[in-house]
């Protein structure tokens, strides 16, 4: 296929990124968009990747630029990438100096929603020229939450993330619109923050039905460990709430298979809860 310079709009810079497309090598700076390139078709295209960018398997095996927020420039230049995916929040300054360097940066929107994990597969299937398969995944995606069972019962929920401390999710959150469409709802689903860090006396005062914990890795002493911070916090009225922990970097995870495997492991979580109730 003939690639030819083509300025393809980002909505996020609001303005036109030229680019040469078809891309034959791609950089991903971003783990959401790197797993998305993977899954509809486009991984031989992947050159290089950000420290973090591990699925899938494939990934691994790419070359590391550096960290979230910082990039080996020298690399760069030797994979002369035709497209970089990035994403906002930590990276909104990395984007800016990518683009005032002159590279073809792509950003993406940080997810708020489910919704948005969606249509940033379709925006990575646009800009990487795979338009029928990034439509595939997204509709398998879309009949994956449709199929899954609804509870009876909409169990309220508290997530906490360790992030250096104790982080919960509000309202503008992929996670909390998450365990909404899994069957649950977010304890802390009023506030307008999409992070937080929660409070001994917040949480004192909540009725919650079940605990996620998501740790930084995944370790056997992670449950012991949290719930040695609940006693540390006071909050032992937690330790009487059933509590299931991921295997770390799970709900955190903006990609696909956020879509694919999270919330139907939420959907489950809220089922075997229910068990608890009868």
């Amino acid at each position: 296929m003939v690639q030819m310079r083509k300025k393809i709009f980002n909505d996020v810079l609001n303005d036109f990124v030229e680019v040469e497309y078809p891309p034959r090598k791609v950089v991903s700076l971003d783990p959401a968009s790197t797993e998305t390139l993977f899954m509809i078709g486009a991984g031989e295209l992947v050159v290089g990747t950000d420290a973090f960018s591990y699925r899938p398997q494939e990934a691994r095996n790419r070359v590391k630029l550096g960290s979230y927020t910082h990039v080996k420039y020298e690399i760069l230049d030797q994979l002369k990438p035709d497209i970089i995916f990035t994403t906002l929040g930590a990276q909104k300054d990395l984007t800016l100096e990518l683009k005032r360097r002159g590279y073809p940066v792509y950003p993406l929107r940080v997810a708020t929603t489910v919704g948005e994990i969606l249509n940033n597969i379709l925006l990575v299937g646009n800009a990487s020229g795979r338009h029928e398969s990034s439509r595939l995944l997204y509709r398998s995606l879309l009949n994956r939450l449709n199929t899954l069972p609804s509870p009876k019962i909409r169990p309220a929920v508290y997530v906490e993330l360790d992030l250096g401390g104790p982080i919960t999710p509000g309202f503008p959150s992929h996670i909390s619109d998450g365990i909404w469409l899994a069957g649950g709802k977010n304890v802390f689903d009023h506030l307008t923050d999409a992070y937080v860090e929660p409070s001994s006396d917040q949480l004192m005062e909540l009725q919650i039905d079940l605990v996620i914990y998501e740790p930084k890795k995944e370790r056997q002493e992670e449950l012991q460990r949290f719930k040695d911070s609940l006693r540390t916090r006071g909050l032992f009225k937690l330790l009487d709430v059933p509590m299931y922990v991921t295997k770390g970097d799970f709900l955190a995870h903006q990609g696909p298979s956020f879509v694919q495997e999270v919330i139907p492991w939420i959907n489950e979580v809220i089922f075997s809860w229910l068990q608890t109730k009868k």
